[in-house]
């Protein structure tokens, strides 16, 4: 049974916009998530196996399927019981045992089915890839190296090698890896959206908006890719595709969240359309009236159009959230030169 794994990078880096006279400024300060959603592939388990289940791990598989977790993690330590020669069942059983956060265990059962069979790229990739997950990208990568050499057509592996080159520092092979995956998967939005963040962390904003836009293409519903495409545009300097974006993530999400609101002003103040980026933070702090960057952006924009007292509130109201903020010592300022203009 294989694991396919998609790191949701959806940066959300605040722009800071200071609007308190003489001069409006904006950067990309701010919050970042990273996400890992892991789930077992069982397309993948039926495609073309490369070992067969036995009726024992064929049980165990259906109960997991099925979420029956413990009840799949004790028949595949039966199968292992019966057979430790058989790598389905050791690969099974450490799959079943990394979804019940026993990382020892799953990582002994991946290493015995490598054991027996060496050239199991699906109990490779699950290694690796759990490796990862714990920090330990050093021995992550050529586990996936070698998983893609087998086995060239797993996407899955591919994005998994992508991740950890990138997070050891190698952005070139990490390139090289992404698009590799995109060859195998072109409508994945997420993995063209890691790219092009990728490409933007590395200064070439126009490859990055490219990647950025294709993935744009298909992330309708997709949160993750969105968000992270919508924050990637407007870095990149193109606001009207990250408005896009993040009003697409607004209609797809049942209650925006403060932060999702935010962005979204980000997106539309950085086209000019500052009536819309006022509305978007003033809907943001409906929604949570504690979120203080959006008290600080809202009294950045009112500033910067001479309604002191309204953009004074809201410094405020940021201060005494977040006294010790990560904007706190510009909002002084901005407080300052706001009550000095008033």
């Amino acid at each position: 049974m294989a694991r396919a794994s998609i790191l949701l990078t959806s940066l959300l880096a605040f722009g800071l916009l200071t609007g308190c006279p003489p001069k409006e400024e904006e950067g990309d300060e701010g919050t970042t998530g990273d996400e890992d959603i892991m789930f077992p592939d069982e397309a993948a388990a039926q495609s073309t196996p490369r070992h067969e289940a036995s009726p024992l791990v064929a049980r165990g598989e259906t109960a997991l399927a099925g979420g029956n977790l413990q009840e799949a993690t004790e028949i595949f330590r039966q199968a292992v019981a019966e057979d430790e020669s058989d790598p389905r069942a050791q690969l099974d059983l450490g799959l079943a045992l990394e979804l019940g956060n026993d990382y020892a265990g799953a990582e002994a059962a991946y290493r015995a089915a490598i054991a027996i069979d060496a050239d199991f790229a699906e109990a490779l990739n699950n290694l690796g890839l759990l490796l990862r997950d714990r920090e330990r990208g050093s021995e992550a990568v050529p586990l996936l190296r070698r998983a893609v050499e087998l086995e060239p057509s797993m996407a899955e592996a591919w994005v998994n090698l992508a991740l950890a080159l990138e997070e050891s520092g190698d952005d070139r092979a990490a390139e090289e890896a992404y698009r590799a995956t995109i060859r195998l998967t072109p409508d994945d939005p997420m993995v063209r959206a890691n790219l092009g963040l990728l490409l933007l962390r590395n200064g070439e904003e126009s490859a990055a908006a490219l990647e950025l836009r294709r993935g744009l293409q298909h992330a309708r519903g997709n949160v993750a890719a969105l968000q992270a495409i919508g924050n990637g545009l407007r870095r990149a300097g193109h606001p009207d595709g990250a408005a896009r974006a993040m009003e697409m993530l607004v209609d797809t999400m049942d209650s925006p969240t403060a932060a999702v609101l935010s962005e979204l002003a980000l997106a539309q103040r950085a086209g000019g359309d500052r009536a819309a980026a006022e509305q978007s933070l003033e809907r943001a702090l409906t929604v949570d009236e504690t979120f203080a960057t959006a008290h600080y952006l809202l009294g950045s924009m009112q500033a910067a159009r001479g309604a002191y007292d309204d953009a004074i509130r809201h410094f405020e109201r940021y201060l005494a959230l977040e006294p010790q903020g990560q904007h706190a010592e510009r909002v002084r300022q901005h407080l300052q030169a706001a009550r000095q203009a008033r």
